[in-house]
C-alpha cells in the first residue's frame, strides 16, 4: 500500500520517531491509527453508562442538588491557605 502524507503530518511522525517513541515510520502510523479507531469507536456499554450518569446529573440540578463551584474553590483555598 502506498500512501502520501501531507508535510505537516510526516514532520510530526519523525519527530516523534527522533524523540524515540516509535521505532519506525511505519510503527509510529500505526499508532497514530489505533489511537484515532478507539476514539472513534465506543462500546454501547459505554454509551448507555454516560446517559445514566447524564440522567443522574440532570435529576440532581432538576431537584436542586447542586453546589456553587466557586463557593467549593474558596472553601478549599481557605482550608489550605497560610495563617
Amino acid at each position: 500500500m502506498d500512501i502520501s502524507l501531507s508535510p505537516d503530518n510526516e514532520k510530526f511522525l519523525q519527530s516523534q520517531i527522533a524523540a524515540g517513541i516509535y521505532n519506525s515510520i511505519n510503527e509510529a502510523i500505526n499508532a497514530t491509527i489505533s489511537i484515532a479507531i478507539s476514539q472513534i469507536e465506543i462500546a454501547p456499554e459505554e454509551i448507555a453508562n454516560l446517559k445514566r450518569d447524564i440522567a443522574v446529573g440532570m435529576n440532581d440540578i432538576k431537584e436542586g442538588r447542586v453546589h456553587d463551584c466557586m463557593e467549593f474553590m474558596d472553601g478549599l483555598i481557605a482550608k489550605y491557605e497560610e495563617p
